[in-house]
């Protein structure tokens, strides 16, 4: 069984990095065709084997990649292609329209809770999904509160399958000794809580708003510490930068561009906060510091809350506030309660959402297609 994936970008994110896990466990069956130029996932995934392709634009909006996938589609011969995020899935199914003549299976990867708060591309292309969703197979989403949206939105219902996130359980898992190397080179001290957001620089995200919620901790006389990892994060002049600046928060905020081995850095944490407001549907980051025993303070966005069951914390989403006040429950006892919970994330995860049992999924469902 032949599959063509077919991926808005390869940049570094959630999507990518769920994509290059699946092909991992069946690269002789997987070929990629990303509509933009090369992204930082490019060499990863290739590394594994698998044939990568590229549309050769810079801008989603641009139509020049299409004669390329034509191409493509005529070389691989595949028995199914899979879109990716928005414009990938709409890519995936046009296929149809340039020789390939089988199942089109969508993969969904955000949440949409206010589709105003879109940029106007975006929201144009999650309508043109709506009238085009009739046209796969089946639809993926990896959280039922984004089926759930997009279906209020008018995509197919009936074409929905929930498939979560899966983790490499061997890559991601507690390593003492990456902790030591890591707080050594923030600075943290022993009695210091380290606590951790890493994310893409995007209001999404809500990086401001997490640190007027981190200076709230620091007003308290918390002895809590902070670094901040993620593409544009560490820009300067960038809006986290100058808000670290105006909060008089220098010396206990570190930012850090993204970084190509977050398995070493989540294990220094004591508690990771995802104070995202919108958009997240299975946050990636939050099951990988699971994963590495670390339990994580999370929005109730998207499956976040789903997905952290009782190993966590969760708080109202837009509220600095909220957010405070629940990482002084999360740091207010003592250090034991973090590495308790951080031990029930781990196990969580083995038991809920290794890459081994969601690659199965993912091959049943595509076998069920053919």
């Amino acid at each position: 069984m032949k599959v063509l994936h077919i991926i808005t970008g390869l940049n570094q994110g959630g999507a990518e990095r769920q994509l290059a896990n699946l092909v991992s466990k069946f690269p002789n069956e997987s070929e990629v065709f990303s509509v933009l130029n090369p992204g930082i996932m490019t060499d990863e995934i290739e590394s594994l084997g698998v044939p990568v392709y590229h549309g050769g634009v810079a801008r989603s909006t641009s139509l020049a990649w299409i004669p390329t996938l034509k191409r493509i589609i005529k070389k691989v011969a595949p028995d199914i292609v899979m879109g990716w995020m928005y414009h990938g899935n709409i890519a995936a199914s046009m296929t149809c329209f340039l020789g390939y003549r089988g199942p089109i299976v969508w993969n969904v990867r955000h949440s949409v809770h206010d589709i105003r708060r879109e940029k106007f591309s975006t929201r144009c292309v999650i309508r043109a999904g709506a009238s085009l969703s009739g046209s796969p197979s089946r639809i993926v989403y990896n959280s039922l509160t984004a089926a759930v949206q997009h279906e209020q939105l008018g995509y197919a219902e009936a074409k929905r399958v929930i498939m979560p996130n899966g983790f490499d359980l061997e890559r991601f898992q507690p390593d003492l000794k990456a902790r030591d190397i890591w707080r050594a080179k923030l600075g943290i001290k022993s009695d210091e809580f380290l606590i951790g957001v890493i994310g893409r620089s995007h209001p999404m995200k809500n990086h401001l708003g997490w640190l007027k919620a981190f200076r709230m901790l620091v007003n308290d006389g918390l002895p809590v510490q902070c670094v901040m990892v993620g593409t544009g994060v560490a820009e300067p002049n960038g809006p986290a930068v100058m808000a670290v600046r105006e909060l008089e928060l220098t010396s206990r905020v570190r930012l850090l561009p993204a970084t190509d081995s977050p398995e070493l850095l989540y294990p220094a944490f004591d508690l990771l906060v995802m104070p995202s407001l919108w958009g997240e549907g299975f946050p990636n980051v939050v099951g990988e510091s699971m994963a590495c025993g670390v339990p994580a303070l999370v929005t109730d966005v998207g499956d976040a809350a789903t997905v952290i069951g009782d190993t966590g914390f969760v708080a109202k989403a837009g509220s600095p506030e909220a957010i405070a006040e629940c990482a002084r429950i999360a740091l207010g006892p003592h250090n034991g309660q973090l590495k308790a919970l951080g031990r029930a994330a781990r196990e969580r995860m083995v038991k809920c959402y290794s890459l081994e049992s969601v690659a199965e999924r993912y091959r049943s469902l595509l076998a069920g297609l053919t």
